[in-house]
């Protein structure tokens, strides 16, 4: 037997044998727990004090059970702030700590949500110009209390998430049939992100907008199957205290007003001129 022909039989065998024994067992893999708490010692303390960042002071207290509890409880604290020890820390250690938390520590576990929110209308206001205001990871699912983003509170929140920078939105979301279900419960019906993307938003204005001319259609028919360009034109944010938003919307909405000013008006007269009469005639008294 040639050494070639060993060798193709001893692979074979081992082929055979691995077959034999089943599938292999899951790898699993363990992150060891415990690190954090070295650095909760001092940081779970509510007297710690604050720091500022931007202007804008924030607390160095983080509820040990809080962090525990969210989606990043068995990590180490340097997984994402990188550097540092587990001690009073030095200029160096805190030199570029915010910047390096806010815009790297996340795309080091989570590389591909990373890329499209590079290529987002958030990402770009960050990544490329600098701005301190636009939305970071951190800004959406919270620093050291994040939660499971797949949960039904997550969902209620979501609203309330995209408020914080868009309030005016959400005050018109809230006024339409989507707003009002989630508002009473249904979380079933269509939130900020379902119709905008989450970390690949881009203005409507960009032809790979989920809610652009060309792809408005496409979204709604995610929960509206008949979807067709008449019905993907509805006015979602439409502000009807003004006619900056809707004009036609607006003058429906002073007609209605009118309206209703009109009726009750003439109605409260009619009711005072009855009872007037009555008084009149002596219907009200007892015979």
């Amino acid at each position: 037997m040639s050494a070639r022909t060993a060798v193709i039989a001893v692979l074979a065998a081992a082929c055979l044998l691995l077959v034999a024994a089943g599938p292999a067992a899951a790898v699993t893999f363990t992150i060891p727990v415990g690190g954090s708490d070295r650095c909760l010692e001092c940081h779970a303390k509510p007297d710690l004090g604050t720091i500022e960042v931007n202007g804008v002071e924030k607390s160095l207290t983080v509820s040990a059970d809080g962090y525990h509890d969210s989606m990043h409880g068995r990590l180490d604290c340097t997984s994402c702030h990188a550097g540092f020890e587990a001690r009073e820390h030095t200029p160096e250690e805190t030199e570029g700590w915010y910047e390096q938390a806010r815009l790297t520590a996340c795309s080091d576990c989570h590389a591909d949500q990373a890329k499209m929110y590079d290529k987002s209308f958030h990402g770009n206001l960050v990544m490329n110009e600098g701005s301190i205001k636009a939305p970071a990871c951190a800004s959406c699912h919270g620093s050291h209390y994040i939660e499971d983003p797949t949960t039904t509170a997550f969902r209620e929140k979501i609203p309330e998430i995209c408020g914080k920078c868009h309030g005016e939105r959400t005050f018109t979301y809230e006024d339409t049939y989507h707003g009002k279900s989630v508002t009473l419960g249904d979380t079933s019906r269509a939130v900020c992100t379902d119709c905008h993307g989450y970390h690949s938003i881009l203005p409507e204005s960009n032809p790979a907008s989920s809610v652009s001319p060309q792809n408005v259609v496409k979204t709604c028919g995610k929960c509206h199957e008949s979807a067709n360009t008449r019905f993907s034109s509805f006015l979602v944010h439409v502000d009807r205290s003004t006619p900056k938003s809707s004009f036609w919307v607006w003058l429906m909405e002073i007609n209605h007003a009118v309206l209703i000013g009109v009726l009750f008006t003439l109605g409260g007269l009619h009711c005072i001129l009855y009872f007037y009469r009555g008084l009149r005639e002596g219907m009200y008294h007892r015979g």
